[in-house]
């Protein structure tokens, strides 16, 4: 019998087509009838011959739903924050309301009570933060580590998010800039006599009395991804929480844009320093031990790559070089980087083609997607762009003129996904048909 290679002996592709198969054949779905079944797995192949750079039967689709189901059922971003159970009636009514989609998700919206018991400074809800009519949630920068603190957080970043960051950011856990260094810490009695602090005791108490809350959270997320995978709608991707431009990992939650820009000129050497480091510890403690899950395709939103944040020439020294070596990582275990490319993205389709063929999707929100088609064609998968506008604002008749042009633009030889160019939380269900109605029809691969 021939021997069975080790995950570690395999190529990037043997790898990746083990993950396809799991995809294709997901152990722990119970499918509601045999046609789902059926109709699962056609969708998946769709999306894989599109990743793979060959003509599926039709260009698959990617619906901008958003948070979409919420409105258009007369909920809100902010109800379903306290109701999990309503999100799930309503993502479930509106998926048998639409009907065939090539893939679909449940309601990616936090918990309001989790929310509200743990304030960020660097989150706003509506309700908490925002009115309360707020369609989605707002991300807040600030500069959380400070310009002279590279070297603090590369020695321990686990200590100096837990006594530095987290009480910047939140008030609620101030008092951990009480805690000496986790890293001297021994024994039992060392830890008992850091909790004796009423204040430290304090937080322990309402994170443990927490636990119910998350528990019942994650519980219906659960039950909604069963739902919808059970009824033949397969993930095309989750978004990937376990790495990212490294640029983008001090920038975001850390320096700020602010203090970025200044480390650029101010401090160039730390920064490329700290990248380096993010580098290496994100692929040894997160990348190789990225568990298999049942899409290999992983989002990557990215925020401070974009033609209007920075020059060519800051792009090619501070962003692609590092985060090209995560991509490469992710790709050597087998799994599909889809950068989402915030923005646009058009003076860098030259220098993003720098990966092997077939192994990476690029999803883009503003870039010039004809210029994708010509430069990235026989690169990667390209994904998008209806603009966000057009999908809420504009008639049916203007969503499938720009869908039918991105069709006719990016389509022919395969390798495209029709989305739109961000996600939509408001609109009309007649413009997201229209945008599946178009790739059925104009979207088909004659053999």
């Amino acid at each position: 019998m021939p021997q069975t290679k080790k995950w570690q002996e395999m190529t990037w592709q043997e790898k990746r087509e083990q993950r396809f198969d799991r995809w294709l054949n997901p152990p722990d779905i119970k499918f509601v009838n045999k046609e789902a079944e059926q109709l699962y797995k056609t969708r998946v192949q769709r999306f894989i011959k599109a990743i793979k750079l060959e003509e599926p039967d039709r260009v698959p689709v990617m619906l901008p739903t958003g948070n979409f189901p919420a409105y258009w059922a007369g909920s809100s971003f902010h109800e379903i924050m306290y109701d999990y159970q309503k999100g799930n009636e309503v993502w479930k009514k509106y998926m048998h309301e639409f009907g065939d989609m090539d893939t679909y998700t449940g309601p990616t919206i936090p918990s309001g009570p989790l929310a509200e018991a743990f304030p960020s400074k660097q989150a706003k809800l509506p309700g908490l933060g925002l009115p309360v009519t707020a369609q989605m949630n707002e991300f807040v920068e600030g500069e959380y580590m400070m310009a002279d603190e590279y070297d603090l957080y590369m020695r321990d970043p686990t200590d100096f998010h837990l006594r530095v960051s987290m009480p910047r950011s939140s008030d609620f856990f101030a008092p951990f800039k009480k805690l000496p260094p986790l890293r001297g810490m021994a024994g039992a009695s060392t830890f008992v006599s850091m909790l004796s602090n009423p204040e430290i005791d304090t937080i322990v108490k309402k994170l443990q009395s927490a636990i119910d809350e998350q528990k019942k959270y994650m519980a219906a997320q659960k039950e909604m991804r069963d739902y919808i995978r059970s009824h033949g709608y397969p993930p095309f991707g989750g978004f990937n929480m376990i790495a990212g431009a490294p640029f983008d990992h001090f920038a975001d939650a850390l320096r700020g844009t602010r203090g970025i820009a200044m480390d650029i000129y101010r401090q160039p050497k730390k920064l490329h320093e700290a990248m380096e480091w993010y580098i290496n510890l994100s692929i040894e403690s997160a990348i190789k031990n990225y568990p298999m899950t049942d899409s290999p395709v992983c989002i990557m939103p990215l925020h401070k790559g974009d033609d209007m944040f920075m020059s060519d020439k800051q792009f090619e020294e501070f962003y692609w070089p590092t985060y090209r070596r995560i991509l490469m990582a992710m790709i050597n275990e087998g799994l599909v980087p889809m950068p989402f490319a915030e923005g646009k993205y058009t003076r860098r389709l030259k220098q993003i083609a720098d990966t092997p063929p077939t192994s990476v999707v690029w999803w883009f929100d503003q870039t010039d997607m004809k210029e994708a088609k010509r430069l990235l064609g026989k690169v990667c998968c390209i994904v998008g762009n209806v603009p966000t506008s057009v999908m809420i604002t504009g008639t049916a008749q203007q969503v499938a003129e720009n869908c039918t042009q991105l069709i006719k633009d990016c389509a022919p030889g395969g390798g495209y996904v029709l989305a739109g160019g961000a996600s939509c939380h408001h609109g009309k269900i007649e413009n997201f048909r229209a945008m599946m109605n178009t790739a059925k029809e104009y979207g088909v691969y004659k053999k």
